[in-house]
């Protein structure tokens, strides 16, 4: 009996592996530069486009933090490591804000935007296609021109 019940554990184990969910995704990192330069504490998000047989994303929203060298890795939105799989649009942002302590409906700005407002919308020209083995090198070469 002992042994069923292992074999039952481990398959309710085994069904909630990354195969089980609707999506895949797979490691990304890589560098953001501004000008040429390293762009630290930035907000890198991966936005996954549709896979063209359907209107919806391919996965979740994935997001990483550039440190002082520019590098990021990306996770999503789940807490899975990686990206999604496929095209996805990327957008960066240097701008960070968090509520005002005295007035909890406001926030306030604790970072100025130092990227021009092309690459933080959802418009951002920037895609990059995660392939299933992932990438160490998606970098982006942002300009202010």
């Amino acid at each position: 009996m002992t042994r069923i019940a292992a074999a039952v554990l481990m398959a309710v184990f085994c069904g909630c592996s990354e195969s089980s969910k609707p999506y895949r995704t797979a490691p990304v990192s890589g560098v953001i530069k501004l000008d040429g330069q390293p762009l630290a504490a930035a907000r890198v998000t991966f936005m996954p486009l549709p896979d063209g047989q359907s209107t919806r994303q391919s996965g979740p929203e994935a997001a990483g933090e550039t440190d002082a060298a520019g590098r990021y890795s990306m996770t999503t939105v789940f807490g899975d490591s990686g990206a999604s799989i496929g095209k996805n649009r990327v957008m960066v942002s240097t701008r960070k804000t968090e509520l005002d302590p005295t007035n909890p409906d406001r926030s306030k700005e604790v970072a100025k935007e130092r990227v021009p407002g092309k690459y933080f919308t959802d418009q951002a020209p920037l895609i990059f296609e995660v392939p299933p083995s992932g990438s160490k090198a998606a970098d982006f070469e942002l300009t202010t021109k």
